[in-house]
């Protein structure tokens, strides 16, 4: 199904470390919203029937066991849908609507506008599907289910509605028999995210919290995400926070070893001998590692 291209949104996203910080900032903004709170359990299934057991293994999942929305709320997907809506996009709630009221919208969504009250927006539905019914006697039934309307944000100013209803994710032994499963809308709350789940992305705008960084690489992880410093904001910097790993710098300074010896080569001072003139002939000759290969470089250098 193919859904409308519209104007330029931002989002902000807030980086820490740890999975609680991201969970308390995510349900202080979910608690400060006004509106209705939709809520979505997930339905897990499987051969093993031992709930602490299944649910063990379905943790590592990023489907949350219970999802509570609300119009214009941060989420973010976390399954690939096509090559424009993958496992980390960005977008805001905009409506929730049933299937047939979304084919509708789809098709006539220069005629919505999701700033005006629910009720409204109810009513212009109505009107078309009246209309669009008479002419379309293949629309889709109404279940009366409703799903969240996501504007996504796709770069370079473009975005894209998409109405996201379930998915699956499963635990499978390698004769196919599917342990336990998961059925749940593939989003997640994103006003904050933790900084491994950030790998990846690249943001116009990031505001990221250093105070408790723990783990080496996690702040250039957490930095790199900024697509300019305009739109980038630091909390609780402390530069013996940002740790990189000894194999890392090891890299680096071969880089540099290298280039120094590139640029100023060994030149003899002394008078030529010509026994060892000749012994230098019949050395191996030596391997000089290309700086700007960066993959023979690390090879070489473990």
């Amino acid at each position: 199904m193919y859904h409308r291209f519209t104007n330029r949104q931002v989002l902000t996203l807030d980086r820490f470390p740890t999975r609680n910080e991201v969970d308390n900032a995510n349900n202080f903004k979910m608690r400060s919203m006004k509106g209705k709170c939709y809520t979505y359990p997930a339905v897990d299934s499987g051969t093993i029937t031992d709930e602490t057991m299944r649910d063990k293994l379905l943790s590592n999942m990023m489907a949350p066991k219970l999802l509570e929305v609300k119009k214009g709320a941060q989420v973010m997907l976390i399954k690939n849908m096509d090559d424009t809506l993958v496992n980390g996009s960005l977008g805001v709630v905009m409506s929730f609507m049933s299937e047939t009221k979304f084919d509708i919208y789809d098709k006539h969504s220069e005629a919505f506008d999701f700033d005006i009250p629910d009720e409204e927006l109810e009513d212009t539905l109505r009107d078309l599907r009246n209309k669009y019914a008479s002419r379309n006697k293949d629309s889709l039934p109404d279940t009366g289910r409703q799903f969240p309307v996501v504007r996504f944000s796709l770069g370079d100013g473009i975005t894209r509605d998409l109405l996201v209803q379930p998915e699956e994710w499963k635990v499978e032994l390698p004769n196919g028999e599917v342990q336990a499963q998961r059925q749940q809308l593939p989003l997640i709350l994103a006003w904050a995210l933790s900084i491994h789940k950030a790998q990846g992305q690249t943001l116009e705008r990031v505001k990221i919290d250093l105070k408790r960084i723990f783990e080496k690489g996690q702040a250039y992880v957490a930095l790199s995400r900024a697509t300019s410093q305009a739109g980038l904001v630091v909390q609780n910097f402390d530069k013996s926070k940002v740790m990189a790993h000894p194999r890392v710098a090891q890299f680096y300074n071969s880089l540099y070893s290298v280039n120094k010896a590139m640029e100023h080569p060994t030149v003899a001072t002394r008078p030529t001998n010509p026994i060892t003139q000749n012994m230098a002939v019949k050395r191996r000759p030596t391997h000089i590692i290309d700086a700007d290969d960066e993959e023979e470089t690390m090879r070489a250098y473990g």
